[in-house]
Order: C-alpha cells, then sequence, then structure tokens
C-alpha cells in the first residue's frame, strides 16, 4: 500500500468535517478500516465497488491520474438517526482534468458509515458527464477506470 496520501484534498475534507468521528490518519486509506466497502454506483463496472483498504490505496492513484482536485469544499453535512452514519455533501474547486486542463466542476453525496474511528462503508455519489467532459471523454479515460483493468 502507498505510504503517501493520494487524493490530500479528500483527507483534509474528511479531517475537518468528520472530526471527532475518526481516529487521527495521514491518508483517506488510512481512515479507513481494513475491510472497508467503498462503493461509486455510478462510476465504471469494475472499477464502482472495492473491499479492502490496500484495494482503496491501490485505486486512489488512478483517480489522482486523471483529475488535478486542489480543493474539496463541503456544502452540508447530516447527522442520520444511525449515530453511526453521515450524509456528506461536497464540491470541488479549482479542479481541473489533468490531461486537459479542462474545469472538473463537481458534487459530491457521500454516505459514510464510521465504527470505532474508521470508515466501513463508503458511497461515493457523482455525476459521470462531469467527470468525462473534464477528461475529454471516454477515450481520456484509463482501462483500469473504465473497468477494463487486465
Amino acid at each position: 500500500m502507498p505510504d503517501t496520501d493520494p487524493l490530500p484534498a479528500l483527507t483534509k475534507l474528511l479531517q475537518n468535517s468528520l472530526g471527532e468521528l475518526l481516529d487521527p490518519a495521514d491518508s483517506f486509506p488510512n481512515m479507513c478500516a481494513e475491510d472497508v466497502v467503498f462503493e461509486a454506483p455510478y462510476a465504471p463496472a469494475g472499477s464502482n465497488f472495492l473491499e479492502g483498504r490496500t484495494a482503496v490505496a491501490d485505486y486512489l492513484p488512478l483517480v489522482r491520474e486523471h483529475y488535478d482536485i486542489q480543493e474539496l469544499a463541503e456544502t452540508a453535512l447530516y447527522h442520520t438517526t444511525d449515530p453511526e452514519v453521515v450524509i456528506l455533501e461536497f464540491e470541488t474547486r479549482n479542479s481541473t482534468g489533468r490531461k486537459t486542463g479542462l474545469p472538473y466542476d463537481q458534487r459530491y453525496i457521500n454516505v459514510i458509515k464510521i465504527r470505532n474511528g474508521k470508515i466501513v462503508d463508503y458511497r461515493d455519489y457523482w455525476n459521470p458527464v462531469v467527470a468525462l467532459a473534464a477528461v475529454g471523454g471516454a477515450d481520456g479515460m484509463s482501462d483500469a477506470v473504465k473497468g477494463n483493468a487486465a
């Protein structure tokens, strides 16, 4: 598993938004339980469901390969009737497609389940049209992101 933080903007956002719900960690993967389930329902099949911290850590550099995410800003945080579940809304700011330079103006809704200071379930909802536009269409995505990894 990589030692460096693949998405520092996400780490910072979660630290600021979720605060005391999470144990201190230096990266998003380290915020996750070993058996975390990460789901991105609108991502291509093959990259939309990850199981385990190592799988998440291995996948996140692919996101960074395609997007230069400078800042993520919280727009809303909802606490639910389940004390382990929060809903976090946020958006990108000053972000672009890394190879195209096109704007990446994405809004996200995440449903996050936290147990014992670690993320155990993370559902990541975002607009695939915005994601594709920033990289210049499906041809701008790597096979791994499109779910065609060997």
